[in-house]
């Protein structure tokens, strides 16, 4: 769980639910801190299931970033997750989502209404502006396809019974980058079965027959409250401002690229996505608060890297810290760390332990000894705040401070990393007390000599 999970978890009402004809949709009411007064309602897409937002640390930073707004609302339209069957197992079509939508905005009591879709659902999200524009303030659009412009009969079916199939690698395809995170694959995967059966999911994607193509196109047409759109061009699906369909069909709307290259929501960069979207409804550019975890930070340079740059020459010196940050990600990603960011002639890294931390330190050192390169290694574990993927905090600076205070091939540890180290095969010297600068009180400094042993592997 991530460090801004429990306090969200704990501002989570109950599941309620609310009527649509002799079925019930399942929803979810989630408030924030901020005091805003917008209410938000998410449509997911596909198969998820509300609950398995809040097993994913990137779905926690979203419905958290969207409920501190004012309210969220997120809810599963019948045939998915907690929600009951349609009454009638044939109707599985947009108006029938549109039928769960409009039941779950009635039971939730909403005001100043900020629709958000997903995909799919913005076919749902067109309908209820049109035919209700009075009670919706904004409309908020990530990665919008109509079903005129996803192509339902050709293309677009094909790849869905892939997905459903399983010959499509739907991670891969669709969040490139949190494909290799550990235990991305098993939520995505677990997620989908939870939401849906395999019947089910067959059913769960609308097939419009073209009557209802022409009129979610013409509703679509009609849409006169403000809109945003938000895409990811550098996904291959993510059309370009020049051939958006949506655009074409909503010239008033306005288009934001975000970063990153995940078309799934909740794939990376989503603190740029919150942050576009908090303009959007509030006016103010307001990124969402940092993630604060504890962690152990790692720092290094170089020795004398000045020095070797003059002597080597440019050319040659870019190639040798090419060499160097190939080795430091190589031996942070061991450890179970992540390299923040180069510093030229060093790292800033984050890793999961002391002890993991300790070790990457050692195989840093070590490895690059062998490439005739001098390093030296501070280690501290303590409160860091991150936002995207970037850190910051007293954490970070102290981690500084202590590197500026190492010798040569000195890995240097704070009093917190050697108390948390504790318990393993390591053996520290003291070094003494020092001020950090910026950093209030002293701090007790420790050289690490005996090193532990690698991990089990």
């Amino acid at each position: 769980m991530s460090g801004f999970g429990l306090p969200l978890l704990s501002r989570t009402s109950e599941v309620r639910y609310a009527a649509v004809g002799d079925a019930h949709a399942a929803y979810r009411v989630i408030t924030g801190t901020r005091g805003d007064q917008y209410d938000v309602v998410l449509l997911l897409s596909g198969t998820m299931s509300m609950e398995a937002l809040f097993d994913d640390p990137v779905c926690l930073r979203l419905i958290d970033g969207l409920a501190d707004l004012g309210r969220l609302v997120v809810f599963d339209r019948c045939g998915i997750g907690l929600s009951d069957p349609p009454t009638d197992v044939a109707d599985t079509g947009f108006e029938a989502w549109y039928r769960d939508l409009e039941a779950v905005i009635a039971a939730s009591e909403l005001s100043r209404l900020v629709l958000f879709s997903t995909a799919f659902s913005t076919s749902v999200v067109v309908l209820y502006c049109d035919r209700r524009p009075e009670e919706v303030d904004r409309l908020v659009l990530y990665e919008p396809f109509t079903p005129s412009a996803f192509g339902f009969e050709g293309r677009g079916r094909e790849l869905l019974r892939a997905q459903l199939e399983g010959t499509a690698d739907s991670v891969a395809l669709f969040s490139p980058s949190r494909a290799t995170e550990p235990g991305f694959r098993e939520w995505f995967t677990r997620a989908g079965q939870f939401g849906a059966s395999p019947r089910r999911a067959e059913r769960a994607y609308p097939t419009p027959d073209d009557d209802e193509v022409e009129a979610i196109d013409r509703a679509a047409a009609r849409v006169r409250v403000p809109t945003l759109v938000l895409r990811r061009p550098a996904h291959a699906f993510s059309p370009d401002r020049a051939s958006d369909p949506f655009m074409a069909l909503v010239p008033t709307a306005t288009r934001v690229d975000l970063p990153g290259e995940d078309l799934f929501i909740y794939g990376s960069e989503v603190d740029a996505l919150l942050a576009e979207v908090a303009a959007f409804v509030t006016g103010e550019h307001r990124p969402p608060a940092p993630e604060r975890i504890v962690a152990a930070v790692l720092y290094s340079d170089l020795v004398a890297s000045t020095d070797r740059n003059t002597a080597v020459g440019d050319a040659r010196w870019k190639r040798v810290l090419d060499r160097h940050d190939h080795i430091a990600r190589d031996c942070i990603g061991h450890g179970g760390g992540t390299v923040i960011k180069t510093t030229g002639d060093g790292v800033l890294a984050l890793l999961p332990s002391a002890t993991s931390a300790l070790r990457a330190a050692v195989e840093l050192r070590d490895s690059l000894r062998n490439e005739d390169l001098e390093v030296r290694v501070a280690v501290h574990v303590g409160d860091v705040d991150r936002r995207g993927d970037d850190i910051s905090g007293l954490g970070v600076v102290i981690a500084a401070r202590i590197l500026a205070l190492a010798a040569p091939s000195e890995i240097l540890a704070s009093n917190t990393a050697v108390g948390a180290a504790t318990g393993a095969a390591v053996h520290f010297e003291p070094r003494g007390e020092h001020h950090l600068k910026g950093v209030p009180g002293t701090w007790p400094l420790f050289i690490m000599r005996q090193h532990p042993e690698p991990a089990d592997t």
